[in-house]
């Protein structure tokens, strides 16, 4: 059971995984939507009032980074690595984000009734107001939001660490470092493609 949670992929790799993983990101995009919650590379991020065309571009785009980073990175370090075992075991990693989207999903209501208040405060005392007038409830909800997506951002990472390291062969210090630089270059360009587009959406 732990290998399937952590490390799938000596059991599934390559087109099947991809496929696999392909539709339980689908799901999560769908689920994601509803629950105003977009997935870009390891981020998730509430957005009230989220479009389809905005979920559906964060996802894939982040999707379509990553794995190009590390297939890159993989091909300047590794011998005979194939780009659809990078394509099937990263995108199977991110299966994580399913969990993310229904808890989202589960408290957008009263998420989305805070971040109305917010928004019509108007300023800073209002809001300061706003958050005076909070519930104890909602404080240990958004405690609780976070430490799940803490985990959940610490599973993907993992995941996507030993997507990684089974697609190359690769061991040791070598492939830590090389997972290090790939993830961190996609999470860069995300961003700078996110800061292009965002005025689109």
């Amino acid at each position: 059971m732990m290998k399937w949670i952590y490390n799938p992929f000596e059991q599934l790799a390559g087109w099947r995984a991809f496929f696999i993983g392909l539709m339980i990101l689908c799901i999560a995009t769908v689920i994601g939507y509803f629950g105003n919650t977009v997935f870009y590379g390891i981020s998730i991020k509430a957005v009230p009032s989220v479009t389809w065309g905005k979920t559906i571009f964060l996802q894939s785009m982040g999707l379509g980074v990553t794995v190009l980073a590390m297939w890159i990175t993989a091909l300047l370090s590794a011998k005979h690595v194939r780009f659809q075992d990078i394509l099937g075991t990263v995108t199977l990693a991110k299966y994580p984000l399913i969990l993310a989207a229904i808890m989202f999903l589960a408290l957008s209501k009263r998420l989305n009734e805070i971040s109305d208040m917010f928004m019509s405060a108007g300023s800073i005392q209002n809001m300061i107001e706003i958050a005076q007038s909070l519930r104890i409830s909602d404080y240990i909800l958004f405690m609780v939001m976070a430490i799940i997506s803490i985990l959940i951002l610490v599973w993907t990472i993992a995941l996507l660490f030993n997507a990684f390291r089974v697609s190359t062969n690769l061991k040791g210090s070598k492939c830590t470092a090389l997972f290090i630089v790939a993830l961190l270059i996609s999470e860069i360009i995300i961003q700078v493609i996110i800061s292009i587009v965002k005025h689109k959406f």
